[in-house]
């Protein structure tokens, strides 16, 4: 039986090189970054929680009065328990953000920290694709309903 033992950066670095995860350590010591699968990962870790965000860059301009990244991540948040999915607009255009929180304040064992990390890698990669589809389908329905509205306004008179 394995002892549960502080989480420390070193040790999701070498959790996740197990993994096939290259992590690289922040001068923090508090924080670590990767890219896997298209996305840029950080690992942060807090007193009492490890944080994992998977970030997604989009051509969306961060002023847009398009809502359709904001409902995606409504619906996902509503029906996800693996992670929870942000719009973040601070930037010039919006980037998606998916995040799963590890509690660690009483230590994990090394098993437990590598399944624990699996899992919410899997949960924030999920919700991304979770996001993806929820966009598509969205602006689908939306495109549809305006063809239907379309086709149902009365032509215009030629007098």
């Amino acid at each position: 039986m394995s002892t549960a033992t502080q989480v420390t950066i070193d040790r999701v670095i070498e959790t996740m090189a197990k993994q096939g995860i290259e992590v690289s350590d922040d001068p923090s010591g508090r924080a670590g970054h990767a890219h896997y699968k298209g996305f840029n990962l950080l690992f942060v870790l807090l007193d009492s929680v490890l944080i994992l965000r998977a970030d997604s860059v989009t051509d969306t301009p961060s002023d847009t009065p398009d809502a359709t990244l904001y409902l995606a991540a409504n619906q996902v948040n509503s029906s996800y328990l693996d992670a929870r999915a942000l719009v973040v607009n601070r930037t010039e255009t919006i980037v998606v953000r998916t995040e799963s929180e590890i509690a660690i304040g009483a230590g994990l064992s090394d098993e437990q920290l590598a399944s624990s990390l699996k899992a919410a890698v899997a949960g924030v990669l999920e919700t991304q694709d979770a996001m993806q589809v929820l966009v598509g389908e969205i602006k689908r329905t939306a495109e549809e309903a305006s063809a239907a509205q379309s086709k149902s306004a009365p032509a215009p008179d030629e007098d």
